[in-house]
């Protein structure tokens, strides 16, 4: 699957060395992560059945890494840290059908499963409109949950959507990969009991067992539809010719679904420049939260040089948060704040967008055309990388999406006694990052002049569909305070360890 990604940027074989290269048993890796900690019910064990994704990203850690030594300083990312660093800051725990965060739920609707986040205040207002009433009661949870029931998952996702809140539906590919598990189990192994309900902070009972279980049968659930990141609102500026020469737009073919096997389209706005490095290159970074910034991190482990451009008027919103999080991914940043609104600083944008050799920008398409600067209706210098990350695509620009979301519309969740639960803490987010950084650098590596789609629906689902193991079965059994994955095939045994925090300055 990386060779395909690869290919899609530059030519497969400046890859030296096999890519498909994790370590024996990606269910044990994936219990020493934390982000196996973060997966499954408070009140049982965290469940195993995410690990052929978390297989395929330690393959996807070895590209950057083989990539950027090319380009630049070689990467070598821990995976679990990248995944799992922000619910180890906040001490995080998993929640089952509620977000580690808190801010959303899955919710069983007539035909399958709907995720849906209410992190602002705007979307917790819009509940009563989604639901066709004049109020709700005090808990917006209780109403939602109830009336999910009536609908089907995806009716339910696009009205949330009509109204600008984050939701969207498990597609019935979700449905249909858990009905093949693949981690098999011998019948003993079916028979073995969940532990009983606990507190989610009690330790597990002391002889729990524990085997994932998949739906009986496929439920019937269609997929929800693309969608992309909130707007910022900026005046309408016109954008000098001062750049190199003209190019066509992108057409929109070209920013189409993604196939589940690549996470990201791209076309070509430049020519590429022979010998093109990362190491020394200027990259600004627009973006916000923790995808953007994440890319932006790994390409500055890289070697490049990265300016942090901020909204004097908005602010990266993740500043609000824990302030740790914030200075883990902009460490050596250079940080500028520019008010979008003034001639004076609309002319200091489009000077740092056109000196740019790569641009890492987050917003709809609307936002960047009123500034003057979408991708397609501008002229690009020679090489110069454009990464556009949205929640689901260009193409469908008006649907918004967080990570915990999005990773329920990629198909990608844990499963647990036949049900979904949510994989890690916003995993859409950080995976998204990982696989941005990944494509810039082989970008880079191709030349340049490349515009990348990157939408974090395409890379939840291209985790989604990473190859099933072919070895198990894997048991998740009490010791004590904590939980094992047991591997009898290859007889090893792995703690699952507690999300780690990261060291401020350090690598991930």
């Amino acid at each position: 699957m990386l060779r395909d990604w690869v290919r899609s940027l530059c030519p497969p074989d400046v890859l030296p060395r096999p890519v498909e290269t994790p370590p024996e048993c990606a269910a044990l890796a994936w219990a020493a992560s934390g982000a196996m900690d973060l997966t499954g019910r408070p009140d049982g064990a965290p469940t195993v059945s995410p690990a052929a994704a978390y297989g395929l990203l330690l393959e996807t850690i070895e590209a950057l890494a083989q990539i950027t030594v090319q380009i630049g300083s070689e990467v070598r990312a821990d995976p679990g840290l990248l995944l799992a660093g922000r619910a180890g800051l906040l001490n995080l725990r998993r929640g089952g059908r509620q977000t580690a965060g808190g801010a959303g739920r899955l919710l069983r609707t007539s035909d399958g499963w709907c995720a849906i986040t209410l992190s602002r205040q705007d979307d917790i207002d819009s509940v009563p409109a989604i639901l066709g009433m004049d109020s709700v009661a005090d808990d917006p949870w209780e109403t939602l949950t109830a009336a999910a029931r009536d609908w089907t998952a995806t009716d339910f996702a696009d009205r949330a959507q009509l109204l600008g809140v984050p939701a969207a539906a498990l597609p019935s590919a979700a449905y249909a990969a858990a009905a093949l598990p693949a981690d098999p189990r011998p019948d003993d192994a079916l028979s073995a009991a969940a532990p009983p309900a606990a507190a989610p902070a009690a330790a597990p009972p002391a002889a729990a067992l524990h085997v994932d279980e998949p739906p009986a049968a496929a439920v019937p659930a269609a997929a929800d539809s693309s969608t992309s990141l909130p707007p910022a609102a900026h005046p309408a500026t016109e954008l000098p010719n001062n750049a190199a020469r003209p190019v066509a737009r992108p057409s929109a073919a070209e920013s189409a679904t993604p196939d589940p096997q690549c996470p990201w389209q791209t076309s070509r706005i430049a020519e590429p420049v022979v010998g093109a490095r990362l190491d020394g290159a200027v990259v600004v970074d627009l973006s916000s939260m923790w995808a953007g910034p994440l890319c932006a991190h790994l390409l500055g482990r890289a070697g490049a040089r990265v300016v942090k451009v901020e909204s004097t008027r908005r602010p990266d919103g993740a500043r609000r948060g824990d302030p740790r999080f914030f200075d883990w991914l902009h460490g050596g940043h250079e940080q500028i704040t520019v008010d979008f609104h003034t001639p004076a600083g609309q002319e200091t944008l489009r000077e740092l967008v056109s000196t740019a050799d790569v641009v890492i920008e987050a917003s709809r398409p609307r936002a960047l055309a009123q500034l003057g600067l979408a991708p397609g209706e501008r002229v690009h210098r020679d090489g110069q990388v454009w990464l556009s990350l949205t929640g689901y695509g260009r193409a469908e620009p008006m649907r918004v999406a967080f990570g915990d979301d999005a990773a329920v519309a990629g198909g990608l969740v844990g499963w647990d006694a036949g049900e979904p639960v949510f994989c890690g803490d916003a995993i859409a987010d950080p995976l998204t990052g990982i696989c941005a950084a990944l494509a810039v650098c082989c970008a880079v590596l191709g030349g340049g002049g490349q515009l990348i789609d990157l939408s974090m629906r395409a890379a939840a689902a291209a985790f989604a569909a990473a190859p099933a193991l072919t070895h198990g079965p894997h048991r998740v059994r009490a010791d004590g305070a904590d939980w094992v994955v047991e591997c009898p095939h290859y007889g090893r045994s792995q703690r699952v360890l507690r999300p780690r925090v990261p060291q401020l300055g350090g690598r991930a």
